[in-house]
């Protein structure tokens, strides 16, 4: 038990680690955000096809360290590549952040989760809403964190994991569009 609990903080510390790179990479690739691109549905309309779902794809094929990814062909780097692989270039580092969060966080969202709810992505775009200087919350007004807290017996770890989760779909699927850049 206690193991478990020192992996889970352990992924709590990455996964905060990643947000934070997440936002920084975003903010500072705005454009993408203005538009309000979503970019799971990014993924799934221009990468899916050859290479299934993004975050199975990152866990399975890249290598996050020391806050960059590598992939299976050793010496290419991996963000020049995609430039010229289907994405346009104000969408590379948005989808560069998008799969190093994903290569570092547990697939515990499709796995304790996804049988109700379908994607992070999916349950994000139908029930969600990110606005600047606020939390999560669910389009009834509710925190997310608040509701988590009496969902399916939660311990304080596990919602703070799924809050920042979550809030890191719900910027990458642009349903933090007004967030200030």
């Amino acid at each position: 038990m206690w193991e478990l609990k020192q992996r889970r903080q352990g992924e709590l510390a990455i996964l905060a680690k990643t947000v934070l790179c997440l936002l920084l990479a975003v903010m500072s690739n705005a454009q993408v955000l203005v538009a309000g691109t979503d970019l799971h549905w990014l993924w799934d309309d221009r990468c899916a096809e050859c290479h299934g779902h993004s975050g199975e794809f990152a866990r399975r094929f890249l290598r996050a360290a020391d806050g960059e990814l590598s992939g299976p062909h050793r010496g290419k780097n991996l963000r020049n590549f995609m430039r010229h692989h289907y994405l346009q270039a104000g969408e590379v580092d948005a989808v560069y952040a998008m799969l190093l969060a994903q290569a570092q966080t547990q697939p515990r969202f499709q796995a304790e989760c996804g049988g109700c709810h379908g994607s992070a992505a999916q349950l994000v775009r139908a029930s969600m809403t990110l606005r600047a200087g606020d939390s999560l919350r669910l389009l009834s007004g509710q925190t997310v964190q608040h509701f988590l807290q009496g969902h399916r017996g939660l311990q304080t770890g596990d919602i703070e994991f799924y809050v920042s989760l979550l809030t890191r779909v719900a910027i990458e699927t642009g349903k933090a569009a007004d967030l200030p850049r």
